[in-house]
C-alpha cells in the first residue's frame, strides 16, 4: 500500500502525536508499504527530505499563533497534490482537525480515496479552549462551537480511530451515525532496552537519587502542572528526600517556576526544559524514576505514560476514564484535582518499596501491550478494509 500521514504540528516541536504516528510510519514501511510524511514547513525541516525510508513531503504554512507548532496551510495546494498522485497514494490518513486535515479530505473526494482520522487530542477541553479565548466565562461558548467544528472533519472521514475507549465513546455519542474504532498508539519497545546505568545518569545528573518523581510533556494549562506542583509541595514537607523532576517545556514554565518558588519547594522541584526525545530514551532519566506521576485530566492515551510503562514504572495518575485505561495494576489514582489525595499517594508509594516493586512488575507485563509491530499490522488490516469499501485494488 502507498500511504500518506498528514501531521499538523511537526519538528522541532515534540508530542505524542509526532511520536506514535512517527512509530507507525516507521513499522508500516518496514512491512514493505511506501510511506510519505505530509508536514508543514518550517526553517528547522528545510534540508530534512527522508527520515529513514519515509519521505518528507513539506507543505508552505506560516504561523498562527494559536498554539506552539501549528501552522497555517493553504488545503488546495497544487504542489502537494501533484506530490500525492506521482507517488500513487492510495490511503490518505490525517492526526489533527486543522488545514492539513482537510488536504487530506480534498484530495481523497478528489480520487475516490479512502480518509482516515485518527482522533489524538481531546481538543474540546476547557484548557485547550482558553489558548483560543482568555476569558474563562466565553469557554462554553468556544466549546460549542468546538464540536460542530470537529464534526466537520469527523463527517468528512471514511473511517475514525482514536487510541483510547474513552474518547472513543465520547465520539459515538456525538457521532453515531459515524463508525469509531479503538487502536492503541504504538512504540518500539526495543528503544527503552538501552538504557544508561544509574551511576552514568548520576554523574550528568549528580541530584538524582531513588525518590525522584517524574513528569514529561508540555508544560502548559491543559496538562495541570499547578495540581502536579501543589500536590508534590504536600508531600515534600512530609519527606524532605522527594523530589520532583519535569521534562519539557512549554508557555507556562515561568509560571510554573514562580509557583514552585511561592510554595518554597524550588530546591526539590527542577525543571530540566527539552530533551531530544532519543537522548531522553537512553539517558535513565525514565527508567530509574520512583514513579511516573501527572495531574493532567486532558489526555488520549499519552505517550509519555506509554513510554514509562515500558520503562517500568509505576504511574500516580487522576482518576479518569482515559488514565483508567493504562491500569493493569501498575498505577495508584487520586481524583482529579485533589492536591492533598495526590500528596499521599506521592508519600505511599516513596516509602513502600513492596508496593513500588509490585506496581513495577505489573508495568513490565504491561508493555507488549502497545508494541509498535502489532499495531501497524492492526492499522495495515484496517487500511485494507478501508479500500475495500472504496472498491479500490492494491497497487
Amino acid at each position: 500500500m502507498n500511504i500518506a500521514f498528514f501531521v499538523e504540528v511537526f519538528y522541532p516541536e515534540i508530542n505524542g502525536v509526532i511520536t506514535s504516528t512517527l512509530d507507525l510510519a516507521r513499522n508500516l514501511s518496514e512491512r514493505g508499504h511506501k510511506v510519505l510524511l505530509v508536514v508543514p514547513s518550517n526553517k528547522h525541516i528545510a534540508d530534512l527530505e527522508w527520515i529513514g525510508k519515509i519521505r518528507v513531503v513539506k507543505v508552505a504554512s506560516v504561523p498562527t499563533f494559536i498554539y506552539p507548532g501549528v501552522r497555517w496551510t493553504w488545503p488546495w495546494s497544487p504542489h502537494l497534490f501533484h506530490t500525492l498522485h506521482q507517488e500513487g497514494i492510495e490511503i490518505l490518513h490525517f492526526t489533527g482537525p486543522w488545514t492539513l486535515g482537510w488536504s487530506a479530505i480534498l484530495y481523497g473526494k478528489m480520487y475516490t480515496l479512502p480518509v482516515i482520522q485518527t482522533f489524538h487530542t481531546m481538543l474540546n477541553e476547557d484548557t485547550y479552549l482558553q489558548y483560543l479565548v482568555k476569558l474563562r466565562t466565553l469557554v462554553p461558548i468556544v466549546r460549542a462551537i468546538s464540536w460542530w467544528y470537529f464534526g466537520l472533519f469527523i463527517r468528512h472521514s471514511d473511517l475514525i480511530t482514536t487510541p483510547s475507549r474513552f474518547a472513543g465513546e465520547v465520539l459515538k455519542e456525538r457521532f453515531p451515525q459515524k463508525e469509531i474504532y479503538h487502536i492503541s498508539n504504538g512504540i518500539d519497545t526495543s528503544l527503552f532496552k538501552n538504557a544508561r546505568s544509574y551511576e552514568e545518569l548520576r554523574r550528568e545528573y549528580p541530584f538524582y537519587h531513588r525518590k525522584t518523581f517524574l513528569f514529561v510533556g508540555r508544560i502548559g494549562l491543559e496538562k495541570s502542572i499547578d495540581v502536579l506542583i501543589q500536590g508534590f509541595s504536600r508531600a515534600i514537607h512530609r519527606d524532605k528526600e522527594i523530589q520532583l523532576v519535569l521534562i519539557g517545556d512549554g508557555p507556562n514554565r515561568k509560571e510554573m517556576e514562580t509557583l514552585a518558588q511561592a510554595l518554597g519547594v524550588q530546591d526539590s522541584v527542577k525543571f530540566l526544559g527539552k530533551i531530544p526525545h532519543q537522548d531522553l530514551l537512553t539517558s535513565g532519566l525514565i527508567h530509574y524514576a520512583r514513579a511516573f506521576v501527572t495531574a493532567s485530566v486532558t489526555e488520549n492515551q499519552p505517550m509519555t505514560v506509554i513510554e514509562a510503562i515500558c520503562c517500568g514504572l509505576p504511574l500516580i495518575l487522576p482518576k479518569v476514564p482515559s488514565m483508567e485505561e493504562l491500569s493493569e495494576g501498575n498505577a495508584l489514582f487520586f481524583p482529579a484535582g485533589d492536591m492533598d489525595a495526590l500528596g499521599e499517594r506521592i508519600l505511599q508509594l516513596a516509602e513502600d518499596d513492596s508496593l513500588f516493586n509490585t506496581l513495577t512488575e505489573a508495568s513490565r507485563r504491561m508493555a507488549a501491550r502497545f508494541d509498535g509491530a502489532q499495531i501497524a499490522q492492526r492499522f495495515e488490516e484496517f487500511y485494507r478494509e478501508a479500500l475495500n469499501r472504496k472498491g479500490k485494488k492494491l497497487v
